[in-house]
């Protein structure tokens, strides 16, 4: 299981960390997705995915603002494909975040979805506990690679990457 992460934030004081990510069925390493937390006084939590380097083997880290369906994705985007085993195993691509009571997504993503690939992408949460409260979350990712007419085949659903915030105010 991939292990759990620690992070301790002040308003404006971003802090960095890499994630390990893992298949949920094989247990394979995938890739290393470098985060960076912030929160603001008005308790957003801005977190930067990625960053200005490529992720590994051309591959693409995929959050998901609601559940879409896999079929009706590749039917709308000629662009998106996804390996046997992953379809049988996933017809439903889950939320980044699932349902929290004290924590949810600031701003839904245009098109219920964003993709990381080379540039670092940005996503807002809400936290909607005491400032003092430590809050226990997980976040959701799918990673895609190139396939022969695809620019996106979906090869694994992540473990989900479990992170403990400390907001100190």
């Amino acid at each position: 299981m991939t292990a759990q992460k620690k992070i301790e934030l002040q308003p404006h004081k971003p802090q960095s960390v890499e994630v390990r990510l893992y298949d949920y069925n094989k247990g394979d390493f995938l890739l290393t997705l470098p985060l960076t937390f912030s929160i603001t006084d008005d308790n957003i939590l801005f977190v930067m995915m990625g960053n200005d380097a490529s992720l590994t083997d051309e591959r693409s880290v995929w959050l998901f603002s609601k559940e879409i369906d896999l079929a009706e994705l590749m039917k709308k985007n000629r662009n998106v494909s996804a390996a046997k085993t992953f379809k049988k195993q996933n017809k439903t691509l889950k939320r980044t975040l699932p349902y929290h009571d004290k924590i949810i997504l600031h701003r839904t993503f245009e098109d219920g979805y964003e993709i990381i690939k080379k540039n670092a992408k940005p996503v807002f949460f809400e936290i909607l506990a005491s400032p003092k409260e430590t809050l226990n979350f997980s976040l959701q990712f799918y990673v895609t690679q190139p396939k022969s007419n695809y620019a996106h085949s979906f090869i694994a659903k992540c473990k989900p990457v479990e992170f403990e915030l400390i907001i100190k105010k």
